[in-house]
């Protein structure tokens, strides 16, 4: 077993839980990430409580008054991991982030109709190519479904020729994560190599993961995409804010 077999059955344990049952949201209003990423380049904030790999962890974050800082930093989008395990995340942080009138990305291991369900409060959901292949379900099956919850698909891969299987699909948008999830190694080059063999996309494309500074920003950015979603670095700042207004400077430079 592997560490992304591990997150999996975390993911499971949750579900059995009714983890993904307690908060049903109604009269949400959307706000299209797809839309955001292909007016500007978009520097994703996320609201993390803990690194998988042990970088940092916060027992508690105010999350409504996070999302405020992110949009007044010059943030563009919000993701919000609600995975409780071992990110600590909690449902309750989606609608206190999409307050800050944000898109609010669902980040999670998603496989299942209750974590689409709880996803309902968001604009956008997270699925990983990888995560849907190990439980050998149907991507196209998955989207749909995501589709049909009002909610646009950020399509995660890891290499090539997931990313070809993914510029395929429905996906509204499509992310290359730069942390190997079976290692938790981080290579921002990743997200350059696989732009390279795959070609130009017609989808818009942001890297995840591994972003520390304005400079990562522009070698990214150069490389092709559209956007970045950072966590780790902006809660391992010193200023938040500071943090996130570098980030921004990366992207409209370069």
């Amino acid at each position: 077993m592997d560490i992304l077999d591990r997150f999996i059955e975390n993911a499971k344990i949750s579900v059995a839980e009714g983890y993904y049952d307690e908060i049903a949201q109604e009269n949400v209003k959307r706000i299209s990430l797809k839309n955001r990423i292909e007016e500007q380049f978009t520097v994703i904030a996320e609201i993390k409580h803990a690194s998988p790999s042990g970088e940092y962890s916060y027992r508690e974050i105010d999350a409504e008054k996070t999302a405020k800082d992110f949009l007044e930093s010059g943030a563009d989008a919000i993701s919000v991991v609600v995975e409780p395990k071992i990110f600590r995340g909690k449902l309750s942080n989606v609608p206190l982030a999409k307050k800050a009138g944000l898109p609010v990305l669902f980040k999670d291991f998603v496989f299942s109709d209750e974590q689409l369900n709880a996803a309902a409060g968001a604009d956008c959901v997270l699925l990983v190519v990888k995560v849907i292949d190990r439980l050998e379900l149907d991507l196209d099956e998955m989207i749909n479904k995501a589709h049909e919850n009002n909610l646009e698909v950020l399509l995660e891969s890891y290499d090539e020729n997931e990313m070809k299987r993914a510029m395929e699909t429905d996906a509204d948008i499509l992310g290359i994560n730069n942390r190997d999830l079976q290692t938790l190694t981080v290579d921002i080059k990743r997200t350059e190599k696989i732009l390279e063999l795959v070609g130009e996309t017609k989808k818009p494309v942001i890297s995840e993961s591994g972003i520390k500074n304005a400079d990562d920003v522009r070698t990214v950015k150069k490389a092709g995409v559209k956007g970045v979603l950072v966590g780790t670095a902006i809660w391992k700042a010193n200023d938040i804010q500071s943090k996130i207004r570098e980030l921004k400077e990366g992207g409209a430079s370069g």
